[in-house]
């Protein structure tokens, strides 16, 4: 498929899509400008430039072309009343759409499955999912099946296995953040899952734009109405993935369970003595008896429990990937080692798996 192509494809799900998003799907930054030129000038897309927002949306001809095309893929979000045929020229509505444009964009470039002709149905059978297959459903996709959920801040759900991720995006600020909606949000996942009998466990991806936002969020109160983003009750793990392209890792983590587990054990191998105790926070200790905390994934509560007992202990080494080293050390603090995993071959390690 053209670039081109491409980006048109994601301009049609996304409604609106952020302008620096078209570079990570073109390419270069001479060859992104040709084609947006192209594009603008021959009545595909137009720019909105407002508020400090820039976005490109699908005009009649880019959207007719794209339904010709590629109709089984855009038919669902380009006819009829939805969010992402009448863009709204509102800037509350406008980021909705770039919150969902930015995981669309991100899972693409991944190679999580996005397209509907790509993906099975939204909660089908086991046997019609298939053992191992991954795909991503944007909001869209599923919140006409309920009045319930519809002022919920979900992107979208990513299913893999027995594992499915209720997917967010903050941007750059903290999310508004209802919490009997997003409880109702993971119930309603839980409820369609369990009729199929695929999934068994329910947990929160949280995408922002930057690693160093994770600080934030960790560090976030509510805010003084209570009604900003926190980490709390309603999921037992919040995975932190910035959409960065070092964290693709972490979401091919999350696809794939037994690479989890595989990859935790391997790095097992460095400790001196594991300890796999319910509640226990460590990995286990070095050969100092010091503790070994794994941080790689970026789970929250679980950063938040090994900074409360690094708190009393005073010592330890926290194991993470190459590109989170800094931020982690800007959360922990500089009294505790740091051991490195090298993204590139952790990847490597993965794809022989």
């Amino acid at each position: 498929m053209r670039k081109q192509d491409m980006l048109l494809l994601l301009i049609a799900v996304s409604g609106e899509m952020p302008a620096d998003l078209a570079e990570q799907i073109i390419g270069s930054v001479s060859y992104t400008a040709s084609v947006i030129t192209r594009l603008k000038q021959e009545g595909y897309i137009s720019v909105r430039n407002k508020a400090g927002w820039k976005g490109y949306v699908l005009r009649a001809k880019g959207k007719r072309y794209v339904l010709s095309q590629y109709g089984e893929d855009t038919a669902f979000f380009l006819q009829g009343s939805v969010e992402t045929n009448h863009v709204k020229t509102e800037i509350e509505k406008r980021l909705r759409l770039y919150r969902m444009s930015k995981v669309w964009v991100f899972f693409w470039k991944t190679g999580i499955p996005i397209f509907r002709s790509q993906k099975p149905e939204l909660f089908c059978s086991a046997s019609e999912f298939g053992r191992g297959q991954t795909a991503y459903y944007g909001s869209l996709e599923f919140k006409g099946l309920t009045d319930a959920i519809k002022g919920s801040r979900a992107c979208g759900i990513m299913l893999s296995g027995e594992s499915g991720y209720i997917v967010y995006h903050t941007l750059e600020q903290r999310m508004r953040w209802a919490k009997k909606m997003e409880r109702t949000m993971r119930s309603f996942v839980e409820r369609e899952s369990m009729r199929t009998g695929v999934l068994k466990r329910i947990d929160a991806v949280i995408m922002g734009d930057t690693l160093e936002f994770l600080l934030e969020l960790l560090n976030s109160d509510g805010g003084l109405k209570g009604n900003l983003f926190q980490v709390d009750d309603i999921y037992e793990n919040y995975y932190y993935v910035p959409t960065i392209e070092q964290a693709k890792i972490q979401v091919l983590l999350l696809a794939d369970r037994e690479k989890q587990i595989r990859l935790y054990q391997f790095l097992c191998g460095i400790l001196e003595e594991q300890r796999n105790q319910e509640y226990q926070v460590s990995a286990g200790v070095d050969q100092a008896g010091n503790p070994v905390y794994f941080c790689y994934e970026l789970e929250m509560r679980h950063l938040l429990r090994v900074k409360q007992e690094l708190g009393w202990k005073k010592q330890g080494t926290i194991l993470c990937l190459s590109y989170q080293k800094n931020v982690l050390e800007t959360y922990f603090g500089k009294e505790v080692a740091y051991r490195e995993i090298l993204t590139e071959k952790v990847l490597d390690y993965l794809g022989g798996l």
